[in-house]
């Protein structure tokens, strides 16, 4: 009967086991391999964040050189037709003279004069005479050219173009910024995927070890060694084991899809980490902790620089606004009027025009004024708001070194409680196998084991993000990592 009650347990520890050795046997034939420095490769290369920051330095470029061609002759080609639905009617005053007036007789030969008098009753009759007056043009207008300007004297043009290569400097910097906030993402969650496999690890192994401790007490139990209480002591400390191993192992799938997205590799591709938190530990005081404090390259910085540099140009732009703008024109055009659409036989008749225009801004009611001194406003906000920004930087830069110092003092001293729990359940294990201990005691000793385990790799993966943390606010990039190797 007894050893009848032994096979579930033996059932569910062997499938468990035949379970994790078929799905890593399954992982390790195609799983892809990756340390820390492949992982940062990858994600820089096909990461959609990094690839839209680099399109858009590209983007501005394009509008850099949009901003030099304002500057470029234009030229169009001009097509038009136009019907006339009802013609204009113009009427002309009494005289010969487009002014009206008489005739001068003086200033002509009887002949002449006399023919002039007949055309001026003809072509300049009396208003009151005339009826509905004349209709002038005809249905059809019909016209084609080319049109060409040149700005000669346009100071926002030039100033545009300023503000363009600002653009293309922030753009830059927001590229730099993605793939910083990029690292340090990866790092975290490498770090974070490395602390879920060592926490399942530690259960794991408790959970083989406990197993092989239950089995030990069921046999002395049998031998009526031991109590009947302490095997079910000992196995109700087995399966509680359990949810911890489940929920670690959620924890490394959570962790790897995260690092997949960031890498931005299909979350079906199976991934191998290489590493483990202990080897950041025998390397952490060889890693280089930056010295250099200040916050030069630091990228939200960086940027708001940029920005107002950006609000200072726009500051400058609107006082440009007030001075004058000389725009050269040139147009030649071909025109025809007709009522008909006998293409065939339209006469065209040349157009052509050369001219300059000087534009002196008065006054649009206090607009321009206006808008300088908002513009004027702006700066002093962002002068204001630098110093806030600069103010917590500096502050995220001591936190992180404080946190740094205390992540390596918790490593430190979990190191000596790891070695100190492990020889005092070696210690309960040997009194209870000689009936000096109790189970409890065994149980307690088992688990300040596993607590200073944890403990130990949290402050590890503590002092990894601290440092990630750091980089990223200094405005370090991928370059760190190699002193990690």
């Amino acid at each position: 009967m007894k050893r009848d009650r032994m096979n579930p347990l033996k059932l569910m520890l062997l499938g468990m086991l035949l379970l994790g050795f078929t799905r890593t046997s399954a992982q390790q034939t195609d799983s892809l391999h990756i340390d820390l420095n492949s992982a940062l490769e990858i994600a820089l290369s096909e990461n959609p964040t990094v690839k839209v920051a680099d399109m858009e330095i590209t983007k501005k470029e394009y509008a850099k050189k949009s901003a030099y061609g304002a500057l470029m002759p234009q030229l169009d080609i001009i097509g038009q037709y136009q019907r006339a639905i009802k013609r204009q009617t113009v009427y002309f005053d009494e005289g010969f003279g487009l002014g009206g007036g008489d005739i001068d007789p003086t200033q002509y030969t009887p002949e002449e004069l006399q023919v002039l008098q007949v055309l001026n009753k003809v072509m300049m009759p009396d208003p009151e005479t005339s009826g509905e007056g004349i209709q002038m043009g005809r249905f059809n207008v019909w016209s084609a050219g080319l049109n060409v300007s040149l700005p000669l004297v346009m100071p926002s043009l030039w100033k545009n173009i300023q503000m363009s290569e600002v653009d293309i400097r922030l753009a830059m910097e927001q590229a730099r910024a993605s793939r910083i906030d990029l690292v340090n993402q990866v790092k975290k969650s490498f770090y974070s995927l490395l602390l879920a496999q060592d926490s399942y690890g530690v259960f794991k192994k408790t959970y083989e070890t406990d197993s092989i401790n239950l089995e030990n007490i069921r046999h002395r139990f049998n031998q009526g060694v031991v109590a009947e209480y302490d095997v079910i002591t000992a196995d109700v400390r087995l399966k509680s084991l359990i949810p911890s191993i489940l929920q670690s192992e959620n924890m490394m799938k959570i962790a790897e899809l995260q690092l997949k997205m960031l890498m931005g590799i299909d979350g079906d591709v199976p991934l191998k980490v290489i590493g483990s938190l202990d080897h950041y530990r025998s390397t952490m005081f060889d890693m280089i902790i930056p010295a250099d404090t200040s916050l030069v390259n630091n990228s939200d910085i960086k940027q708001f620089d940029l920005q107002a540099k950006q609000a200072k140009n726009a500051f400058e732009m609107q006082k440009l606004q007030f001075a004058p703008s000389l725009v050269t024109s040139f147009n030649w055009t071909y025109s025809s009027q007709n009522n008909d659409f006998r293409f065939k036989d339209y006469r065209w008749d040349p157009y052509s025009m050369l001219g300059l225009t000087l534009q002196i801004p008065l006054f649009n009611g206090g607009q321009r004024y206006h808008n300088l001194k908002q513009s004027e406003i702006q700066l002093y906000q962002m002068a204001e708001q630098r110093k806030d920004v600069e103010r917590g930087l500096k502050l995220s830069i001591k936190n992180n070194f404080d946190l740094i110092h205390k992540n390596i003092e918790q490593v430190v001293a979990t190191e000596s409680s790891i070695a100190q729990a492990r020889k005092g359940h070696e210690i309960t294990l040997k009194r209870y196998e000689t009936g000096m201990g109790t189970i409890v005691d065994v149980n307690a000793a088992a688990l300040a084991v596993i607590n200073a385990e944890l403990q130990y790799r949290n402050a590890v993966y503590d002092y990894l993000a601290a440092k990630a943390d750091l980089e990223k606010v200094l405005g370090y990039d991928i370059a760190p990592v190699e002193s990690e190797k």
